[in-house]
């Protein structure tokens, strides 16, 4: 029982840890939004209007090349701030909670085997000794065709 346990709290971590992976990759793919909108649509306004001030004091291709370094610029801190992605605590913490119940639970499972073959094994001694020596109860026998035909059925 405390292997369906484990395992059902190694799902909701699990759950939990995806769900904060959405939230977080929701927030990056707006961050890339904004950035994709601000360099199609306000960066357009503003060239226009940098060039022309720019253009009465400075030559045409002059005033192109301070709107492309700081095209450059705008472009480098948005992108930057698309492709930062640190995981939160939460899903840090529920990614160590899944682990950690995943390993328990295999314990778990483990022992229950171990445990089963051992019994196995001693109902299978005791029914021996049941047929080499009659005058012993029946029962061992018994638990013992039992134990053979359930080991049959996996």
């Amino acid at each position: 029982m405390r292997a369906v346990e484990l395992g059902k709290v190694a799902a909701a971590a699990e759950a939990l840890r995806l769900r904060r992976l959405a939230r977080r990759q929701a927030l990056r793919a707006a961050f890339g939004a904004g950035a994709a909108v601000f360099g199609i649509a306000v960066l357009v306004l503003v060239h226009v209007l940098i060039y022309n001030v720019l253009r009465l004091w400075l030559s045409p291709v002059v005033s192109s090349l301070i709107l492309l370094a700081i095209d450059v610029v705008a472009a480098g801190i948005l992108g930057f701030l698309a492709m930062r992605s640190t995981p939160d605590a939460i899903e840090t913490e529920a990614l160590a909670v899944r682990r950690q119940a995943v390993l328990e639970m295999k314990r778990s499972v483990t022992v229950m085997a171990v445990v089963g073959e051992a019994s196995r094994l001693l109902i299978r001694r005791r029914a021996r000794t049941v047929v080499a020596n009659p005058a012993r109860s029946r029962g061992w026998l018994v638990a013992d065709i039992v134990s053979r035909v359930l080991a049959s059925r996996r």
